[in-house]
């Protein structure tokens, strides 16, 4: 495993996961995977606490979204990464 412990995006295979740990969609063995991944790589670790924020803050809006608005915002977060 990667130890970044610089800025920049996340790890590859982690990124989806990551996202599905953000909005609670995984469980099991699988969310405790990413969580210890995200607890020892930097980037990873920032991804998810940003993915987080964000859930939060779509979950909070007055407008409700629907799931096309949230696919645009996260292929924008990840063309911003880039």
């Amino acid at each position: 495993m990667n130890k970044h412990n610089t800025e920049g995006p996340p790890c590859a295979h982690m990124e989806q996961l990551l996202q599905a740990a953000a909005d609670n969609s995984i469980t099991g063995i699988r969310r405790w995977y990413v969580l210890a991944h995200a607890a020892r790589c930097f980037r990873c670790g920032n991804f998810l606490q940003r993915m987080r924020l964000t859930v939060k803050a779509l979950r909070e809006a007055e407008v409700p979204m629907d799931a096309e608005r949230i696919a645009r915002m996260k292929a924008a977060m990840h063309r911003d990464q880039d």
